[in-house]
């Protein structure tokens, strides 16, 4: 898979540290459509209740073993939209997106919404990924 960003100057970039505007995928073969991963364990347990930055590694921890058990790697992550309660955790997600996309981020929607399915949860993440 090449994948490569396209970013024109005729559109407002925050920047590559924080997205990529658009991934274009070659030769793509394989194409996952995620549903939106919590912070909620394989034995359906709720793992940092309260805590955002527990919660954010763990949805992305799950994406990673789905998108692996497909045969892939976060790598091949290419759009992700994040579900947020308390927008003031953006700062706590994009470190962490930082950590696990050091190279090219995937493009992204970033939305506030008034609560998830859970009151438990503070975030959920769905993804897209190329094989």
């Amino acid at each position: 898979m090449n994948k490569n960003v396209i970013s024109p100057d005729t559109v407002w970039d925050p920047g590559a540290q924080l997205l990529s505007q658009c991934v274009a995928i070659e030769q793509a073969s394989t194409t996952l459509y995620l549903s939106g991963q919590t912070a909620i364990t394989a034995d359906g347990q709720f793992a940092g209740i309260g805590d955002v930055d527990t919660q954010i590694r763990l949805a992305f921890e799950n994406i990673r073993l789905i998108v692996d058990a497909a045969g892939g790697t976060l790598d091949n992550v290419v759009k992700l939209t994040v579900y947020f309660v308390d927008l003031r955790n953006l700062d706590t997600y994009t470190g962490i997106l930082g950590e696990l996309f050091p190279e090219t981020r995937p493009a992204q929607t970033v939305v506030e919404i008034s609560r998830l399915a859970m009151p438990e949860l503070l975030i959920e993440i769905d993804a897209v990924a190329v094989l």
